[in-house]
């Protein structure tokens, strides 16, 4: 074991906070009752995010054993599993590189997938990884529509930007070998710091840009705002205020601890 496990840390926090029922205040009071949530659904999203968590800990205890040679932990972004659950699969998904949680989830809207396999598979730098071949760990399935990406941050607002604006023009040209389907979104999640750089500011600016004079770009931006931009806090309120009154947009808030929130917002966004 290592000296200093912080995937470990933060298992431990968590279920000690769960014993004692120390829990934070929710920022939102909206109850179950007032939803058409299933509580299966929230069965089925916590088993997703646990076992997301449970990958985490395998990975830092694998890279201690020497056989898993790089980790990038997916604890605290486990809310993104709503979106694996609330996006279907057909819609192409540019994922940021803490989402576990929203690919464990997603693999269930296909039969015969294996996420928790070619994950571990990914982690040991198998050749049989069909992610990325054992190159590198990241998120990816030709099946689920989730292109991999390398972990540089921001690296994959352009290209999305680019496949949702490749939907109507699709059309437009009557391609019939395609693989989304007229009335797809494309997701793009990203992390607080990505906002910041020049090669996020270019496909948002594009995206706008189109919308502004009249163009379709159906793509939904994610960020996951933890407020901390890799180890740079990020100001108060700097994302909703950079996004909130941006030509061509729909900025919606929501409260990522709040996973009923999550899922409400989540489905204004996916209906918009």
């Amino acid at each position: 074991m290592s000296l200093f496990n912080r995937a470990e840390i933060i298992d431990k926090n968590f279920t000690s906070f769960v014993k004692s029922g120390n829990l934070p205040q929710a920022r939102i009071d909206l109850p179950l009752s007032h939803t058409n949530i299933k509580p299966s659904d929230l069965v089925s999203l916590f088993e997703s995010q646990v076992l997301s968590r449970h990958m985490d800990l395998k990975a830092r205890l694998m890279k201690d054993d020497g056989k898993c040679y790089y980790t990038i932990g997916s604890s605290g972004h486990e809310g993104n599993a709503v979106f694996g659950k609330i996006f279907p699969y057909t819609d192409m998904a540019f994922l940021h590189y803490r989402s576990g949680a929203l690919f464990i989830e997603r693999s269930r809207q296909t039969p015969g997938t294996t996420p928790l396999y070619d994950l571990a598979l990914s982690f040991t730098a198998s050749a049989d990884d069909p992610i990325s071949g054992g190159r590198h760990k990241v998120f990816g399935s030709k099946k689920l529509n989730i292109p991999p990406q390398t972990s540089t941050v921001s690296s994959h607002v352009p290209k999305a930007v680019g496949v949702a604006l490749s939907i109507d023009r699709a059309r437009d040209l009557d391609i019939q070998e395609r693989e989304l389907k007229n009335d797809s979104v494309v997701l793009c999640s990203f992390g607080d710091a990505s906002i910041n750089h020049s090669t996020a500011l270019g496909g948002f600016n594009t995206a706008g840009w189109v919308t502004h004079q009249g163009g379709h770009v159906p793509i939904v931006f994610i960020c996951e705002d933890n407020g901390i931009g890799i180890s740079v806090p990020t100001p108060e309120n700097w994302i909703r205020d950079s996004f909130v009154n941006r030509p061509g947009y729909k900025y919606i808030a929501c409260d990522g601890l709040n996973i009923i929130d999550l899922i409400e917002k989540s489905k204004e966004a996916e209906s918009y």
